[in-house]
């Protein structure tokens, strides 16, 4: 008997909040600066260097709102790669090369 009290008394009192401080970053404000830097080839881990942001909340943020790769593929054969050597990324024309065009060219 006194159990269910207990459980009606806590249906009444109100959920806590889920948050309870502000988010650390402005992610709208960031939001422009990372398009820019995905369009312009860098991978996840460059894009969260440059910014000064941990590389596992930018990846969380990216999966959350469901953005994935900037690099449009022409052709189904072709693969989004991040480069061994530099980090970079690019679309690989099969799905065995690991070295971007440039990296290629340098060590060849």
């Amino acid at each position: 008997m006194k159990h269910a009290h207990e459980v009606a008394q806590s249906a009444q009192t109100p959920p806590a909040p889920r948050r309870t401080r502000p988010p650390r970053l402005d992610w709208t404000a960031i939001a422009p600066t990372i398009a820019q830097l995905r369009g312009q080839g860098c991978s996840t881990r460059e894009t969260a260097r440059r910014l000064g942001v941990n590389i596992k909340t930018l990846e969380a943020h990216l999966r959350r709102h469901r953005i994935r790769h900037a690099i449009p593929m022409d052709r189904p054969d072709q693969v989004r790669r991040t480069c061994l050597n530099c980090d970079t990324a690019f679309v690989a024309d099969g799905r065995f090369l690991r070295l971007c065009p440039e990296c290629r060219a340098m060590f060849s």
